[in-house]
Protein backbone atom coordinates (compact mmCIF):
# COMPACT_ATOMS: atom_id res chain seq x y z
CA UNK A 1 0.00 0.00 0.00
CA UNK A 2 1.44 3.73 -0.75
CA UNK A 3 2.54 5.54 2.19
CA UNK A 4 1.21 8.80 2.88
CA UNK A 5 3.28 12.49 2.76
CA UNK A 6 4.43 12.30 6.43
CA UNK A 7 4.82 8.77 6.59
CA UNK A 8 7.55 9.72 4.09
CA UNK A 9 8.52 12.18 5.70
CA UNK A 10 8.82 9.92 8.82
CA UNK A 11 10.94 7.75 7.40
CA UNK A 12 13.22 10.31 5.67
CA UNK A 13 14.06 11.68 9.46
CA UNK A 14 14.35 8.43 10.91
CA UNK A 15 17.05 7.60 8.28
CA UNK A 16 18.85 10.72 8.68
CA UNK A 17 18.46 10.72 12.66
CA UNK A 18 20.24 7.52 12.20
CA UNK A 19 22.96 9.16 10.36
CA UNK A 20 22.44 7.27 7.39
CA UNK A 21 22.48 9.83 4.81
CA UNK A 22 22.39 13.82 4.13
CA UNK A 23 19.05 15.43 3.52
CA UNK A 24 18.78 16.46 0.20
CA UNK A 25 19.91 12.87 -0.73
CA UNK A 26 17.00 10.89 1.28
CA UNK A 27 14.42 13.25 0.22
CA UNK A 28 15.42 12.38 -3.51
CA UNK A 29 15.89 8.89 -2.81
CA UNK A 30 12.15 8.28 -1.04
CA UNK A 31 10.37 10.92 -3.49
CA UNK A 32 11.14 9.09 -6.72
CA UNK A 33 9.89 5.38 -5.07
CA UNK A 34 6.82 6.96 -3.93
CA UNK A 35 3.73 7.71 -6.37
CA UNK A 36 2.84 10.98 -5.07
CA UNK A 37 1.12 14.32 -6.54
CA UNK A 38 3.39 16.91 -7.10
CA UNK A 39 1.45 19.02 -4.32
CA UNK A 40 2.18 15.67 -1.40
CA UNK A 41 5.81 15.49 -2.81
CA UNK A 42 6.28 19.40 -2.09
CA UNK A 43 4.75 19.13 1.71
CA UNK A 44 7.13 15.97 2.18
CA UNK A 45 9.97 18.33 1.09
CA UNK A 46 8.53 21.14 3.09
CA UNK A 47 7.64 19.04 6.20
CA UNK A 48 11.62 17.26 6.39
CA UNK A 49 13.22 20.28 5.65
CA UNK A 50 11.32 22.57 8.31
CA UNK A 51 11.95 19.91 10.99
CA UNK A 52 16.06 19.74 10.50
CA UNK A 53 16.18 23.39 9.89
CA UNK A 54 14.43 23.90 13.34
CA UNK A 55 15.12 21.05 15.31
CA UNK A 56 16.80 23.09 18.44
CA UNK A 57 13.37 24.68 19.06
CA UNK A 58 11.17 21.51 18.17
CA UNK A 59 13.00 19.70 20.54
CA UNK A 60 12.68 21.77 23.51
CA UNK A 61 9.22 22.39 22.83
CA UNK A 62 9.32 18.48 22.89
CA UNK A 63 11.53 18.72 26.27
CA UNK A 64 9.19 21.03 27.91
CA UNK A 65 6.17 19.23 27.39
CA UNK A 66 6.56 15.72 28.08
CA UNK A 67 7.38 14.54 31.91
CA UNK A 68 9.61 12.10 30.47
CA UNK A 69 11.06 13.41 27.20
CA UNK A 70 12.31 10.74 25.18
CA UNK A 71 15.81 10.45 23.81
CA UNK A 72 17.06 10.37 19.92
CA UNK A 73 14.48 8.05 19.11
CA UNK A 74 11.88 7.53 16.95
CA UNK A 75 9.28 8.72 19.10
CA UNK A 76 11.15 11.89 19.29
CA UNK A 77 11.47 12.04 15.53
CA UNK A 78 7.47 11.77 15.21
CA UNK A 79 7.16 13.95 17.91
CA UNK A 80 9.26 17.11 16.20
CA UNK A 81 7.19 15.95 12.73
CA UNK A 82 4.47 16.75 14.67
CA UNK A 83 4.90 19.78 16.39
CA UNK A 84 6.08 21.12 13.21
CA UNK A 85 3.05 21.11 11.42
CA UNK A 86 1.37 22.11 14.42
CA UNK A 87 3.76 25.31 14.96
CA UNK A 88 4.97 26.36 11.84
CA UNK A 89 3.04 24.91 9.09
CA UNK A 90 -0.56 27.45 9.07
CA UNK A 91 -2.15 25.73 5.83
CA UNK A 92 -2.64 22.29 7.94
CA UNK A 93 -5.25 21.91 10.14
CA UNK A 94 -4.62 20.93 13.73
CA UNK A 95 -6.96 17.65 13.79
CA UNK A 96 -5.17 16.40 10.48
CA UNK A 97 -1.72 16.86 11.54
CA UNK A 98 -2.36 15.43 15.02
CA UNK A 99 -4.50 11.88 13.52
CA UNK A 100 -1.58 11.49 10.82
CA UNK A 101 1.52 11.79 13.12
CA UNK A 102 -0.47 9.74 15.33
CA UNK A 103 -1.17 7.04 12.26
CA UNK A 104 2.44 7.19 11.13
CA UNK A 105 3.53 6.00 14.52
CA UNK A 106 0.83 3.18 14.16
CA UNK A 107 1.98 2.38 10.60
CA UNK A 108 6.25 2.13 11.62
CA UNK A 109 5.47 -0.15 14.65
CA UNK A 110 5.07 2.09 17.41
CA UNK A 111 1.64 1.27 19.42
CA UNK A 112 2.90 1.83 23.02
CA UNK A 113 4.08 5.08 21.97
CA UNK A 114 0.98 6.24 19.77
CA UNK A 115 -1.14 7.26 23.32
CA UNK A 116 1.87 9.15 24.67
CA UNK A 117 2.32 10.74 21.25
CA UNK A 118 -1.26 11.99 20.82
CA UNK A 119 -1.13 13.33 24.39
CA UNK A 120 1.45 15.76 23.77
CA UNK A 121 0.39 16.88 20.32
CA UNK A 122 -3.06 17.58 21.76
CA UNK A 123 -1.00 19.32 24.81
CA UNK A 124 0.36 21.46 21.68
CA UNK A 125 -2.95 22.64 19.91
CA UNK A 126 -4.32 22.94 23.80
CA UNK A 127 -1.85 25.67 24.48
CA UNK A 128 -0.73 26.87 21.25
CA UNK A 129 -0.32 30.49 22.19
CA UNK A 130 1.99 29.87 24.90
CA UNK A 131 4.79 27.83 22.96
CA UNK A 132 4.38 30.69 20.25
CA UNK A 133 5.25 33.04 23.16
CA UNK A 134 7.71 30.71 24.26
CA UNK A 135 9.32 31.06 20.77
CA UNK A 136 9.45 34.51 20.96
CA UNK A 137 10.74 34.88 23.70
CA UNK A 138 13.38 31.95 22.57
CA UNK A 139 14.59 34.73 19.70
CA UNK A 140 15.17 37.08 21.92
CA UNK A 141 16.91 35.56 24.98
CA UNK A 142 18.30 32.65 23.59
CA UNK A 143 18.96 32.71 19.93
CA UNK A 144 20.75 29.23 19.90
CA UNK A 145 16.83 27.60 20.45
CA UNK A 146 14.56 30.30 18.98
CA UNK A 147 16.99 30.03 15.53
CA UNK A 148 18.24 26.45 15.82
CA UNK A 149 22.06 27.13 15.46
CA UNK A 150 24.51 25.84 17.19
CA UNK A 151 25.17 27.79 20.63
CA UNK A 152 28.76 27.82 20.09
CA UNK A 153 28.41 29.66 16.52
CA UNK A 154 26.09 31.83 17.60
CA UNK A 155 28.42 33.10 20.18
CA UNK A 156 31.09 33.17 17.38
CA UNK A 157 29.19 35.60 15.25
CA UNK A 158 27.95 37.88 17.80
CA UNK A 159 31.89 38.11 18.72
CA UNK A 160 32.72 39.01 14.52
CA UNK A 161 29.98 40.87 13.98
CA UNK A 162 27.06 41.54 16.41
CA UNK A 163 24.18 40.55 17.69
CA UNK A 164 21.77 42.25 14.94
CA UNK A 165 23.93 40.67 12.25
CA UNK A 166 23.84 37.25 13.72
CA UNK A 167 19.97 37.73 14.04
CA UNK A 168 19.58 38.77 10.97
CA UNK A 169 21.60 36.22 9.67
CA UNK A 170 20.06 33.41 11.65
CA UNK A 171 16.50 35.11 10.45
CA UNK A 172 18.16 34.25 6.36
CA UNK A 173 19.07 30.80 7.28
CA UNK A 174 15.65 29.97 8.44
CA UNK A 175 13.99 31.06 4.99
CA UNK A 176 13.43 28.85 1.98
CA UNK A 177 16.00 29.26 -0.64
CA UNK A 178 15.34 30.71 -4.15
CA UNK A 179 15.93 29.03 -6.76
CA UNK A 180 18.11 30.51 -9.80
CA UNK A 181 19.11 29.24 -13.01
CA UNK A 182 22.00 30.04 -15.26
CA UNK A 183 21.23 29.93 -18.92
CA UNK A 184 23.79 27.88 -20.42
CA UNK A 185 24.43 29.03 -23.84
CA UNK A 186 26.10 25.48 -25.26
CA UNK A 187 22.44 24.25 -24.79
CA UNK A 188 20.81 27.11 -27.54
CA UNK A 189 20.05 30.31 -27.65
CA UNK A 190 18.71 32.63 -24.94
CA UNK A 191 15.48 33.22 -26.11
CA UNK A 192 14.60 29.59 -27.04
CA UNK A 193 15.45 29.30 -23.16
CA UNK A 194 12.95 31.81 -22.30
CA UNK A 195 10.58 30.55 -24.69
CA UNK A 196 10.53 26.93 -23.50
CA UNK A 197 9.90 28.04 -20.03
CA UNK A 198 7.42 29.98 -20.83
CA UNK A 199 5.71 26.40 -22.69
CA UNK A 200 6.49 24.93 -19.32
CA UNK A 201 4.59 27.12 -17.47
CA UNK A 202 7.76 28.40 -15.22
CA UNK A 203 7.37 32.02 -14.19
CA UNK A 204 11.27 34.21 -13.79
CA UNK A 205 12.51 37.37 -13.35
CA UNK A 206 16.08 37.97 -14.87
CA UNK A 207 18.71 38.77 -11.24
CA UNK A 208 21.87 40.43 -12.10
CA UNK A 209 24.85 40.90 -10.04
CA UNK A 210 28.27 43.24 -9.93
CA UNK A 211 29.78 40.06 -10.51
CA UNK A 212 27.73 37.74 -12.96
CA UNK A 213 27.68 40.65 -15.31
CA UNK A 214 29.30 37.19 -18.10
CA UNK A 215 25.70 35.79 -17.26
CA UNK A 216 22.64 35.32 -17.85
CA UNK A 217 20.87 35.03 -14.34
CA UNK A 218 17.29 33.92 -13.63
CA UNK A 219 15.54 33.41 -10.30
CA UNK A 220 13.01 31.08 -10.82
CA UNK A 221 9.79 31.81 -9.18
CA UNK A 222 7.40 28.92 -9.17
CA UNK A 223 8.30 25.62 -9.23
CA UNK A 224 5.33 22.93 -9.60
CA UNK A 225 7.43 20.17 -9.58
CA UNK A 226 11.22 19.19 -10.20
CA UNK A 227 13.34 21.66 -12.26
CA UNK A 228 14.87 18.69 -13.06
CA UNK A 229 12.70 16.70 -14.48
CA UNK A 230 11.74 19.52 -17.19
CA UNK A 231 12.72 19.51 -20.84
CA UNK A 232 14.75 22.38 -20.90
CA UNK A 233 16.89 21.01 -17.93
CA UNK A 234 17.35 17.75 -19.83
CA UNK A 235 18.18 19.32 -22.86
CA UNK A 236 21.14 20.97 -21.12
CA UNK A 237 19.78 24.54 -21.54
CA UNK A 238 20.40 25.70 -18.31
CA UNK A 239 22.59 25.34 -15.00
CA UNK A 240 20.50 25.69 -11.22
CA UNK A 241 23.51 27.65 -9.42
CA UNK A 242 22.96 30.67 -6.75
CA UNK A 243 24.44 33.82 -7.78
CA UNK A 244 27.09 33.95 -5.29
CA UNK A 245 29.50 30.82 -6.49
CA UNK A 246 29.73 32.99 -9.76
CA UNK A 247 31.72 35.52 -7.75
CA UNK A 248 34.92 33.03 -7.90
CA UNK A 249 34.54 32.87 -11.25
CA UNK A 250 34.71 36.48 -12.02
CA UNK A 251 37.32 36.91 -10.23
CA UNK A 252 39.47 34.18 -12.61
CA UNK A 253 38.47 36.54 -15.15
CA UNK A 254 38.88 33.39 -17.69
CA UNK A 255 39.69 34.55 -21.62
CA UNK A 256 40.33 32.03 -24.47
CA UNK A 257 44.06 31.88 -24.44
CA UNK A 258 43.73 30.82 -20.88
CA UNK A 259 44.81 27.39 -19.66
CA UNK A 260 42.71 26.09 -16.49
CA UNK A 261 41.92 24.16 -13.77
CA UNK A 262 39.59 24.04 -11.65
CA UNK A 263 41.15 21.95 -8.81
CA UNK A 264 38.09 21.20 -6.79
CA UNK A 265 34.96 20.95 -9.61
CA UNK A 266 32.54 18.87 -8.83
CA UNK A 267 29.57 18.94 -9.13
CA UNK A 268 30.46 21.53 -11.81
CA UNK A 269 28.89 24.74 -11.10
CA UNK A 270 32.20 26.90 -11.56
CA UNK A 271 33.70 24.78 -14.48
CA UNK A 272 30.76 24.72 -16.50
CA UNK A 273 30.29 28.60 -16.09
CA UNK A 274 34.21 29.22 -17.17
CA UNK A 275 33.21 26.99 -20.25
CA UNK A 276 30.34 29.09 -20.79
CA UNK A 277 32.30 32.31 -20.74
CA UNK A 278 34.68 30.62 -23.39
CA UNK A 279 32.40 29.28 -25.45
CA UNK A 280 33.65 26.03 -26.20
CA UNK A 281 37.25 27.56 -26.85
CA UNK A 282 40.08 27.13 -24.52
CA UNK A 283 41.71 24.71 -22.44
CA UNK A 284 40.11 23.67 -19.23
CA UNK A 285 40.81 21.06 -16.59
CA UNK A 286 38.89 19.99 -13.93
CA UNK A 287 40.10 18.14 -11.04
CA UNK A 288 38.41 16.34 -8.78
CA UNK A 289 39.54 13.26 -5.92
CA UNK A 290 35.96 11.99 -5.19
CA UNK A 291 35.06 9.41 -8.09
CA UNK A 292 31.50 9.73 -7.09
CA UNK A 293 31.50 13.59 -7.31
CA UNK A 294 33.74 13.51 -10.34
CA UNK A 295 30.79 11.17 -12.24
CA UNK A 296 28.43 13.70 -11.75
CA UNK A 297 30.10 16.49 -12.78
CA UNK A 298 30.78 14.29 -16.18
CA UNK A 299 27.49 13.78 -15.89
CA UNK A 300 26.81 17.82 -16.20
CA UNK A 301 29.32 18.30 -18.65
CA UNK A 302 27.56 15.90 -20.74
CA UNK A 303 24.06 17.31 -20.33
CA UNK A 304 25.12 20.74 -20.80
CA UNK A 305 27.27 19.60 -24.49
CA UNK A 306 30.30 21.35 -22.58
CA UNK A 307 33.53 19.14 -24.44
CA UNK A 308 36.70 21.10 -24.02
CA UNK A 309 36.34 20.18 -20.54
CA UNK A 310 39.22 17.18 -19.48
CA UNK A 311 38.71 15.88 -16.19
CA UNK A 312 40.64 13.67 -13.94
CA UNK A 313 40.90 12.74 -10.08
CA UNK A 314 44.24 14.26 -9.93
CA UNK A 315 46.36 16.28 -11.69
CA UNK A 316 49.17 13.53 -12.79
CA UNK A 317 46.17 11.87 -14.54
CA UNK A 318 46.00 15.20 -16.89
CA UNK A 319 48.43 15.92 -19.67
CA UNK A 320 48.65 12.03 -20.62
CA UNK A 321 50.17 11.24 -17.43
CA UNK A 322 53.52 13.43 -18.30
CA UNK A 323 55.24 16.85 -16.93
CA UNK A 324 52.33 18.56 -15.08
CA UNK A 325 51.11 21.53 -16.65
CA UNK A 326 51.67 25.22 -15.96
CA UNK A 327 48.34 26.74 -15.76
CA UNK A 328 47.36 30.46 -16.68
CA UNK A 329 45.05 30.70 -13.66
CA UNK A 330 43.71 28.11 -11.32
CA UNK A 331 40.87 28.05 -9.44
CA UNK A 332 40.64 26.62 -6.11
CA UNK A 333 36.68 25.97 -4.22
CA UNK A 334 37.95 24.58 -1.20
CA UNK A 335 36.09 22.24 0.93
CA UNK A 336 34.58 24.05 3.66
CA UNK A 337 32.45 24.41 6.81
CA UNK A 338 29.69 25.22 4.31
CA UNK A 339 28.77 28.49 7.07
CA UNK A 340 27.44 30.61 4.27
CA UNK A 341 24.97 28.59 2.85
CA UNK A 342 23.03 27.17 5.77
CA UNK A 343 19.68 28.08 4.22
CA UNK A 344 20.65 25.73 1.69
CA UNK A 345 22.38 22.83 3.23
CA UNK A 346 20.50 22.08 6.10
CA UNK A 347 22.44 19.02 7.52
CA UNK A 348 25.61 21.59 8.03
CA UNK A 349 24.59 23.03 11.46
CA UNK A 350 24.05 19.87 13.11
CA UNK A 351 27.47 18.85 11.47
CA UNK A 352 29.85 21.34 12.07
CA UNK A 353 31.87 21.65 15.43
CA UNK A 354 34.86 23.68 16.31
CA UNK A 355 37.43 20.63 15.62
CA UNK A 356 35.65 20.01 12.36
CA UNK A 357 35.97 24.23 11.25
CA UNK A 358 39.67 23.12 12.44
CA UNK A 359 39.97 20.03 10.02
CA UNK A 360 38.99 22.27 7.37
CA UNK A 361 41.34 24.99 7.71
CA UNK A 362 43.96 22.36 7.83
CA UNK A 363 42.86 20.99 4.51
CA UNK A 364 42.26 24.26 2.66
CA UNK A 365 46.05 25.21 3.59
CA UNK A 366 47.50 21.67 2.05
CA UNK A 367 45.03 22.38 -1.02
CA UNK A 368 46.64 25.82 -1.27
CA UNK A 369 50.30 25.00 -0.95
CA UNK A 370 49.79 21.94 -3.29
CA UNK A 371 47.92 23.96 -6.38
CA UNK A 372 50.84 26.55 -5.93
CA UNK A 373 53.96 24.70 -8.33
CA UNK A 374 51.15 24.19 -10.97
CA UNK A 375 50.66 27.65 -11.33
CA UNK A 376 52.60 29.70 -14.51
CA UNK A 377 55.16 32.26 -13.41
CA UNK A 378 52.91 35.42 -12.91
CA UNK A 379 49.75 33.14 -13.22
CA UNK A 380 46.53 33.96 -11.17
CA UNK A 381 45.47 31.78 -8.44
CA UNK A 382 41.67 32.01 -7.05
CA UNK A 383 40.58 30.66 -3.40
CA UNK A 384 37.00 30.93 -2.71
CA UNK A 385 35.17 29.19 0.15
CA UNK A 386 31.41 29.41 0.59
CA UNK A 387 32.22 30.14 4.35
CA UNK A 388 31.43 33.31 6.58
CA UNK A 389 34.46 32.27 8.82
CA UNK A 390 37.34 34.41 8.84
CA UNK A 391 39.86 31.04 9.73
CA UNK A 392 38.72 30.40 6.61
CA UNK A 393 38.99 32.88 4.24
CA UNK A 394 40.80 36.01 5.38
CA UNK A 395 43.02 34.77 7.30
CA UNK A 396 43.62 31.67 5.42
CA UNK A 397 45.07 34.31 2.83
CA UNK A 398 47.18 35.93 5.11
CA UNK A 399 48.82 32.54 6.28
CA UNK A 400 49.68 31.71 2.36
CA UNK A 401 51.42 34.73 2.13
CA UNK A 402 53.29 34.19 4.97
CA UNK A 403 54.12 30.83 3.51
CA UNK A 404 54.97 31.89 -0.07
CA UNK A 405 56.67 35.49 -0.27
CA UNK A 406 56.11 37.33 -3.23
CA UNK A 407 52.53 36.42 -3.64
CA UNK A 408 50.28 39.29 -4.05
CA UNK A 409 46.51 39.94 -3.47
CA UNK A 410 44.75 41.58 -6.36
CA UNK A 411 41.26 41.68 -5.43
CA UNK A 412 38.96 40.07 -2.88
CA UNK A 413 35.45 39.80 -1.67
CA UNK A 414 33.32 38.71 0.80
CA UNK A 415 29.42 38.19 0.34
CA UNK A 416 27.31 38.72 3.90
CA UNK A 417 23.96 37.32 3.32
CA UNK A 418 22.23 39.69 4.78
CA UNK A 419 24.21 42.47 2.64
CA UNK A 420 23.99 41.00 -0.71
CA UNK A 421 20.77 38.61 -0.73
CA UNK A 422 22.85 35.61 -1.89
CA UNK A 423 24.64 32.89 -0.15
CA UNK A 424 27.45 33.57 1.75
CA UNK A 425 30.81 33.65 -0.13
CA UNK A 426 34.42 34.86 -0.10
CA UNK A 427 36.62 34.84 -3.00
CA UNK A 428 40.42 36.41 -3.74
CA UNK A 429 42.23 36.65 -6.92
CA UNK A 430 46.23 35.95 -5.88
CA UNK A 431 49.06 36.38 -8.28
CA UNK A 432 52.25 34.48 -7.82
CA UNK A 433 56.04 35.82 -8.78
CA UNK A 434 57.21 36.46 -12.30
CA UNK A 435 59.63 33.79 -11.72
CA UNK A 436 59.17 30.02 -10.85
CA UNK A 437 60.45 26.80 -11.27
CA UNK A 438 60.09 25.36 -15.38
CA UNK A 439 57.34 22.87 -16.39
CA UNK A 440 55.39 22.29 -19.51
CA UNK A 441 53.79 25.14 -20.45
CA UNK A 442 50.10 24.91 -21.87
CA UNK A 443 49.65 25.32 -25.69
CA UNK A 444 46.29 25.65 -27.08
CA UNK A 445 45.22 23.44 -29.92
CA UNK A 446 45.82 24.78 -33.46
Amino acid sequence: MDQKPRQIAAGILFEWDAGLGFAENLLRKHISRSRLSSADRRMVQEIVYGVIRNMALLDAWIDSTARQPPGNTRSRSLLRLGFYQLGLMDRIPDHAAVHETVAAARRFGLHSQAGFINALLRRFVREKVMFMDQWEAWKRDQPAIGYSHPAWLIEKWQNQWSDAATRTLCQWNQSPPPVYARWNPMGGSLNDLLEQWKKEDLSFEEASFPWSDAHSIFAIKNISGSLAETESFLQGRFYVQDPSTLLAVSLLDPVTEDCLLDACAAPGGKTTAIASILEGRGIIHAVDPDSGRLKRLESNLERLQIRQVQTAENISQLNGGQNPLKYDGILIDAPCSNTGVMRRRLDVRWRIDPLALQACIEEQAKLLDTMTPHLKPGGRMVYSTCSLEPEENQQQTRDFLERHPGWTIEKEVQLLPWEKKVDGAYAVRLRSPNSQGSGASAKLPV
